[in-house]
């Protein structure tokens, strides 16, 4: 039985015995989760921050939340979990309410069967943070959580008051066929074969993800306690096949984005790394897309902006919001 296969099962499982629950299931850090996982929460988990886990559409999802004030969610990238905000989180919380999630299949979020679409995936957080008694808030995305994000707005856009998104392209927007097949962009292909970044990787989680830390322009931003800190949460097999399923996805993406051209109607940044390939590229494929489309590029800064710059990001959307 495969490692998807047994997610499926426990996904049943869970969902029949969550029947009438749903979001009523929230606790602390719990006793039925791999101990190892347990206790690596236990350390990094930032001061003033609960780790915490919720019954979502019959799987659980893991977020991080602490602080007071108007609510900010924030959706990670691949090849990281909410710890890429454990540096922002902090400083943010001095004046809101923040929420850091494992997006559903990576970090210790449970492994949904399918539906890695964007679109499906923002169904999910919407779950989540509106049965935390959340409808209108601040939503901040990077990389492949910047689609999750955009995904977001185009569905649900009443309840956004904010829309951030960074450093990576969305599928189906400007130029898309274009630039998913230009260097850098090579792992874009590779992730989405089926079965063979799987095959190549298992064993190797180590080395392949610290290839991508180290494209950093801030060398010391991922120090190799953080590198093993993603790499044991891509090291569980079905959590690889979900990082790998999100890029596999983006040809739905892609056709979903193309289709739905309005124009979202919440204020939008968009924010690239100097150094990055990136650069300002986000706010061009936005041209059109948002009514109040703000534009900034993070000085000394590469792909991973709050993990380089997190004091600049928060000053900029403190400004911002």
């Amino acid at each position: 039985m495969t490692q998807i296969q047994i997610a499926v099962q426990r996904r049943r499982m869970l969902g029949r015995l969550a029947t009438g629950l749903m979001l009523s299931s929230l606790v602390d850090t719990p006793t039925h989760v791999h101990a190892e996982l347990a206790d690596r929460h236990a350390a990094v988990i930032p001061e003033g921050f609960a780790s915490r886990y919720a019954l979502v559409d019959g799987f659980r999802m893991h977020y991080v939340e602490g602080g007071e004030g108007p609510v900010v969610v924030l959706l990670h990238g691949w090849p990281q979990t909410w710890w890429a905000w454990r540096k922002v989180m902090p400083l943010l919380a001095e004046d809101f309410r923040v929420i850091a999630i494992d997006t559903p299949g990576l970090g210790d979020s449970d492994i949904p069967s399918g539906g890695y679409d964007k679109r499906s995936l923002a169904r999910h957080i919407r779950t989540l943070v509106n049965g935390l008694g959340h409808s209108r808030f601040a939503l901040v995305g990077h990389d492949l959580g910047a689609s999750i994000a955009y995904a977001y707005a185009q569905q649900f856009p009443a309840e956004l008051t904010r829309l951030v998104v960074m450093d990576d392209p969305i599928p189906g927007l400007k130029d898309w066929d274009i630039v998913k097949g230009k260097w850098p962009r090579w792992h874009f292909a590779f992730h989405a074969i089926p079965h063979l970044p799987e095959a190549l990787v298992t064993g190797r989680e180590l080395t392949y993800l610290k290839w991508f830390y180290n494209n950093a322009f801030q060398k010391d931003a991922i120090t190799d306690a953080d590198v093993q800190q993603y790499a044991a949460a891509y090291a569980r097999p079905a959590s690889l096949q979900a990082g790998f399923e999100y890029y596999r996805a983006f040809a739905q993406d892609a056709v979903d984005n193309a289709a739905n051209d309005r124009s979202v109607a919440m204020p939008v940044l968009a924010l690239g790394g100097d150094h990055s390939p990136w650069r300002s590229y986000l706010h061009e494929q936005l041209q059109g897309r948002a009514v109040l489309l703000e534009g900034d590029v993070v000085p000394d800064c590469g792909h991973f902006i709050a993990e380089e710059q997190p004091e600049w990001l928060v000053r900029r959307l403190r400004k911002f919001f």
